[in-house]
């Protein structure tokens, strides 16, 4: 995914307190933004299922073979970034 700059102003020379709180208060701004669309992505993910959704076996079946399917993908993944960053044994090794 590519980043987005959400600011609207353009970076300008700090040269007063008024511009340095101006500036704190859009950043402020972009920080909320940014949280309520984390906390609304967060929730859109981890929701129940609702009980239409839930109401043939079928469905049930298939809403557990996706959660299996993340959990052992997840699983995948601690094991490939465990093994990459060298274990244990690299975690507790003294640094020279």
């Amino acid at each position: 995914m590519a980043r987005q700059n959400t600011t609207h102003a353009t970076l300008e020379p700090i040269t007063s307190l008024e511009i340095l709180n101006q500036r704190k208060q859009q950043l402020q701004a972009d920080i909320d933004t940014a949280e309520d669309t984390l906390a609304d992505t967060w929730n859109t993910i981890f929701r129940q299922p609702t009980a239409e959704e839930m109401s043939s076996p079928t469905k049930r079946l298939m809403a557990t073979i996706s959660s299996a399917s993340a959990l052992i993908d997840g699983a995948i993944l601690g094991w490939k970034l465990y093994t990459r960053l060298g274990g244990v044994a690299r975690l507790l090794r003294k640094k020279r």
